[in-house]
C-alpha cells in the first residue's frame, strides 16, 4: 500500500537522523495537523463531558441522569463503529473527516446559541451528545488510521503512542478547563469554546494531503462487515486486543461518570476542584504515554496493554475507598499511569497486526468494543442510584477482574513477547 510508505521518516541528513522518531513524525506537516485535530477535539470532548455532568447533577440530583447523558454520547460507537469502518475502506477518509468536523462545528454553534438565549433543555444536550459521539465513533477508522498510514507501518507504534499521549493530555486539560469554564460562564461557555475549537480543526483538516488506496466501491456493506468479522476471528492477537478493550470499557472507564457525583456529593467540591479531580487520571496517562512513545519496544506492546489495564482496575478499586481529595487525586494519577499502556497500545497492535485492506474494518471493530461503554455506564448509574457512587465503583472494578480471569485463555497470547517479524520497529 503506497500510502504506508510515503514520507516515512527514514534516513536523511545527519541532523534528521539524530532526532528521535516522535520528533521526526511531528516534523511532518500532515501528521502534525492530524495530531493537533485529535488534541483539540479531545479537549473539547472532555471539557463538555465535565460541564454536562456537573450541570445535569446540579439540575437533577440524580447519578442515573448523569449516566444517561454519558450513554447518549457513547452509544454511537457501538451502533456505527463497524459501519464507518466498512465505508472508510471504500471512500476518502479525508473527506469523511471534513464532513464530520463541519457537522460538529454547526452542532456546537446551535447549542451555544440555545444556551445563551436561555432555551437549552436536557433533550438538546442529549441530542448534541449523541451527534458528538457519532463523530468520535469515526476517529479510529478515519483520523487514527490516516495518522498511522502517514507515519508508515514501521512507526505505527510511535504514532499511536504520541496520539495517545495527546488524548490523555486532553483528559487532564479538558475536565480542568471544563470546571473553570462552567464555574465562570456556565454551560454556554463550554459550547462556545467547542464551536471555536471545531472550526480550527476543520481548517487544519482542509490542509491535510493524504493519498489512500481504496477498495472498489460496493453497496454490500453487510458483506464487507461480515468479511471483516471473519478476519478478526482468525487472528488471536486481534481478537484478544478487542476483548481487553471491551472489558476495560465495560468495567473500567464508566467510573469516570461518577467523578462529578463523588466530587459534588461526597467531597463537597466546587466545580473547578471537581475538574481537577477528573483530570488526575489523564495527567498520569499523559506522562505514561510519553514514556512509552520514547522508550517502549515492540516486543512489549502486548504486556503494556494488558498489564496497564490491570493497574487501572486496581486504582479505581482503591479510589472507591478514598475519602479525602489529595488521596483520591493521587490514586487516579497512578491509575492514569497504568491506563497509558492500554490507550497507547490498542491501536498500535491492531494497525500492525491487520492486513492493509482490513485496517479500517479492524479499527471499526475496535470502536464497537469501545462502544460497549454505554452498557457499563448504565450499569454503574443504576448501581449508584441504589447503593451510592462509591459502592458502584467498587463493584464494577471487581467485576472487571472477574471478567479478566474468566477470559484468560483468549487474551493470554498478548502477554507473550511479540515476534520480531510481526512488529519490527521500537516505539521510539
Amino acid at each position: 500500500m503506497n500510502s504506508l510508505r510515503e514520507g516515512t521518516p527514514g534516513p536523511g541528513p545527519r541532523s534528521s537522523r539524530s532526532r528521535s522518531v516522535p520528533r521526526r513524525l511531528l516534523d511532518r506537516p500532515d501528521f502534525r495537523r492530524l495530531w493537533l485535530i485529535g488534541g483539540l477535539g479531545g479537549t473539547v470532548r472532555w471539557l463538555e463531558m465535565l460541564s454536562i455532568g456537573v450541570y445535569t447533577f446540579d439540575l437533577s440530583g440524580s447519578p442515573l441522569w448523569v449516566a444517561a447523558l454519558m450513554v447518549s454520547r457513547m452509544l454511537p460507537m457501538v451502533l456505527f463503529g463497524s459501519i464507518f469502518g466498512a465505508y472508510a475502506d471504500q471512500f476518502n477518509r479525508d473527506t469523511l473527516l471534513l464532513a464530520g468536523l463541519s457537522v460538529m462545528t454547526c452542532v456546537a454553534v446551535v447549542l451555544a446559541t440555545l444556551a445563551l438565549g436561555g432555551y437549552l433543555e436536557l433533550w438538546h444536550i442529549a441530542l448534541g451528545a449523541f451527534l458528538s459521539g457519532t463523530y468520535f465513533s469515526t476517529d479510529f477508522s478515519v483520523r487514527r488510521t490516516m495518522l498511522g498510514e502517514i507515519a508508515s507501518e514501521d512507526y505505527a507504534g510511535t504514532a499511536m503512542s504520541l496520539d495517545s499521549a495527546t488524548n490523555n493530555a486532553t483528559r487532564a486539560m479538558g475536565p480542568l478547563l471544563g470546571g473553570l469554564v462552567y464555574q465562570s460562564i456556565g454551560l454556554a461557555g463550554a459550547y462556545v469554546v467547542g464551536s471555536c475549537a471545531y472550526l480550527v480543526c476543520f481548517v487544519l483538516a482542509a490542509r491535510v494531503v493524504y493519498h489512500q488506496t481504496r477498495l472498489p466501491p460496493s453497496s454490500k456493506v453487510l458483506e464487507q462487515l461480515l468479511e471483516g468479522l471473519r478476519y478478526v476471528r482468525r487472528s488471536r492477537r486481534i481478537l484478544g486486543t478487542l476483548l481487553v478493550t471491551a472489558i476495560v470499557n465495560l468495567f473500567g472507564f464508566p467510573f469516570a461518570t461518577m467523578v462529578p457525583v463523588i466530587g459534588r456529593d461526597d467531597l463537597g467540591l466546587a466545580a473547578v476542584w471537581v475538574g481537577l479531580l477528573a483530570s488526575a487520571e489523564g495527567t498520569g496517562a499523559f506522562a505514561g504515554a510519553l514514556v512509552i512513545a520514547w522508550f517502549a519496544r515492540a516486543r512489549h506492546y502486548g504486556r503494556l496493554y494488558t498489564g496497564g489495564s490491570m493497574v487501572f482496575l486496581v486504582a479505581i478499586l482503591l479510589f472507591s475507598f478514598s475519602s479525602v481529595f489529595p488521596l483520591a487525586w493521587s490514586i487516579l494519577l497512578c491509575g492514569g499511569l497504568g491506563i497509558a499502556g492500554f490507550a497507547a497500545m490498542q491501536s498500535a497492535i491492531l494497525l500492525t497486526s491487520a492486513a492493509p485492506e482490513y485496517r479500517s474494518r479492524t479499527m471499526g471493530a475496535l470502536a464497537v468494543c469501545i462502544g460497549a461503554g454505554p452498557i457499563g455506564v448504565l450499569h454503574i448509574g443504576l448501581l449508584a442510584e441504589w447503593l451510592g457512587a462509591r459502592s458502584a465503583i467498587t463493584l464494577i472494578s471487581l467485576e472487571g477482574f472477574l471478567a479478566f480471569a474468566l477470559t484468560l485463555p483468549l487474551w493470554r497470547p498478548l502477554w507473550r513477547a511479540t515476534p520480531a517479524n510481526e512488529l519490527t520497529q521500537p516505539g521510539g
